[in-house]
């Protein structure tokens, strides 16, 4: 026990360091304005539109030459393209608070039991996110609607169900026009797509943008923060006081590995590549700790089990990165399809059919932090039956209006031949040739493979409970492999906030002016990463949480009436 306390670093930890002291004599530019926000990614962009349009004076700093990754999949309940869709009344709010709640329960690092109290779930913010996040995007999809940017519901989630795991049809998503004004050539709103025209939609409401300006610290009267200290590109300093409130947008700290590999050791064992927001390094959160706010005690971590590694080779640091661009290329996109899954003992060690966080956390306890992904030829037909749902998807959705959803078999199969290319996916004509490629012991793979491929014609998984429609016979060459782990995107332990996103100290008290959405905010999923089959849940809530704050700041104003929040 005494071991795993060590192992933890929370605001009581030296990871923080020192609040900076900034001499009398440094060039200093003084800026005021009601709502300042610190970070351009999802949560900053949706709140500087909301702070914009309810005629906020409104600044946004962002660290980077240019705003941050903007996720188009937003978890949502009750939108209007859901009610198009048919989706109202499919999904039942309270079974869904109930899964968000006891989620980190059905699968959790061991390690994190052994603390009392780690990372408490808030109820009440699931509950936030479940009553706004229609109203929240809805308004948002009209404020966009004018630039061809239309919003669309997923509505096919299969059986409703991966393994024992319940689908929930929360997935929704931003289409955005490849030409401006053309009917046809709409592409996925992905990274890079959506940006710009978040961009000018804020700047359309006189929202002020100044880019390559990191925050330093915040400015604190009588235990208020009453605004921030920047640096500007020259170097100088920029001191922003905002009469309304600081808005902190600026994502977790997965960008610095070493930090990561501290907060995260769990983690960071079973990652083997990096794809993430450029600049995440902890800023907002060291910021907010020195001004006396409270981060979760213990670290988490968004993984995809889509980490591909070298036959033989082991997980953990030093992570691989991928570019912004065609870095994903070097991802293994069929890691969530539940194929036959071994260690390096050539064994299956747990239920294929469940989500990805469940599947790459237990790599801690296996040799080299790895597993190794079987298929054969027929892998298609395979996948089509599976039907995973959201970024797991590979089969084209057949959803209307359409969303894009699945890479098709084309792309995949232009992932899987680069995988081979670049010497990672292996490929034999039996089962004994592909064991030596993967440097699994030859004799006990077989015996896997021949166990398996026999309780999958009986439709019975006597050994982990697999689903008959997942448990498919590895039998029709040629036979593919590949050795896998996590694909590290995102941390989750953010500071304590209440359900008006205001950042709380140690004693649970409010730290007047300062406010928190997006990664930077902590309290909603816990010891765990946010379950993979409520799509979109995590950009969902951040969209949610910073209009409902922007809500908060202008209460008592024209635009919220005393008493009123404008639903």
């Amino acid at each position: 026990m005494e071991n795993k306390q060590k192992s933890i670093e929370g605001s009581s930890g030296p990871w923080y360091g020192a609040e900076p002291e900034i001499p009398e004599s440094a060039p200093m530019e003084t800026v005021n304005t009601e709502i300042l926000i610190i970070g351009g990614g999802t949560g900053g962009m949706t709140a500087a539109i909301f702070a914009g349009r309810m005629g906020a004076k409104t600044l946004v700093i962002e660290k980077n030459a240019t705003v941050g990754y903007y996720k188009t999949y937003n978890g949502v309940i009750d939108s209007r393209a859901q009610r198009e869709a048919g989706v109202k009344g499919k999904i039942d709010k309270e079974d869904l608070v109930q899964e968000l709640l006891h989620y980190p329960a059905q699968y959790d690092d061991v390690d994190r039991r052994l603390i009392e109290n780690a990372n408490p779930v808030d109820e009440k913010l699931i509950r936030l996110w479940v009553e706004e996040s229609g109203v929240a995007i809805d308004i948002l999809a009209d404020e966009l609607s004018e630039y061809g940017i239309r919003h669309v519901a997923e509505t096919d989630v299969g059986d409703g169900h991966h393994g024992k795991f319940k689908i929930f049809p929360t997935h929704t998503k931003f289409i955005v026009p490849l030409l401006k004004g053309g009917p046809k050539g709409h592409v996925h709103g992905g990274v890079g797509v959506i940006e710009p025209w978040l961009v000018k939609k804020a700047k359309s409401f006189g929202v002020e943008f100044r880019f390559n300006t990191p925050l330093v610290k915040f400015v604190k009267r009588n235990n208020k923060v009453i605004g921030a200290i920047a640096r500007k590109k020259n170097g100088d300093y920029i001191r922003i006081e905002a009469s309304r409130g600081v808005l902190l947008c600026t994502g977790g700290y997965s960008d610095d590995h070493e930090l990561f590999a501290k907060l995260n050791p769990q983690a960071a064992a079973v990652t083997s590549l990096y794809y993430g927001q450029k600049g995440n390094t902890g800023d907002g959160l060291k910021a907010a700790i020195w001004a006396g706010g409270e981060k979760a005690r213990y670290g988490t971590a968004g993984l995809f089990d889509r980490g591909m590694v070298k036959p033989g080779g082991k997980a953990g640091p030093p992570f691989r990165r991928l570019g912004p661009t065609l870095g994903p290329l070097d991802a293994f996109h069929m890691g969530s399809q539940p194929f036959l899954k071994v260690n390096m003992d050539g064994k299956r060690f747990l239920n294929e059919a469940v989500p990805y966080d469940v599947i790459i956390y237990p790599l801690q306890y296996e040799k080299n932090h790895v597993c190794n992904v079987i298929w054969d030829s027929k892998y298609w037909k395979n996948i089509e039956s599976f039907r995973l749902v959201g970024c797991c998807r590979q089969i084209p959705s057949p959803t209307k209006p359409r969303t894009y959803e699945g890479i098709g078999k084309t792309i995949n199969r232009v992932l899987l031949a680069r995988g081979a290319m670049t010497g990672y996916i292996q490929k034999a004509d039996t089962i004994e040739g592909l064991a030596r490629k993967l440097r699994l012991p030859v004799a006990q793979f077989k015996a896997t493979v021949d166990r398996y491929n026999k309780m999958a014609k009986a439709g019975v998984d006597e050994d982990f409970g697999k689903p008959a429609k997942d448990l498919i016979a590895l039998d029709n060459p040629p036979f593919y492999g590949v050795t896998n782990a996590g694909w590290m995107m995102h941390t989750t332990d953010g500071l304590r906030i209440n359900e008006d996103m205001q950042v709380l100290d140690k004693e649970g008290g409010v730290i007047g002016g300062l406010y928190a959405t997006g990664d930077v905010a902590g309290g909603f999923f816990g010891t765990n990463y946010y379950p993979e089959l409520i799509v979109g849940v995590a950009s969902g809530k951040t969209i949610t949480f910073a209009r409902h704050a922007v809500l908060h700041m202008m209460r008592g104003t024209d635009t919220v009436p005393a008493g009123s929040w404008g639903f």
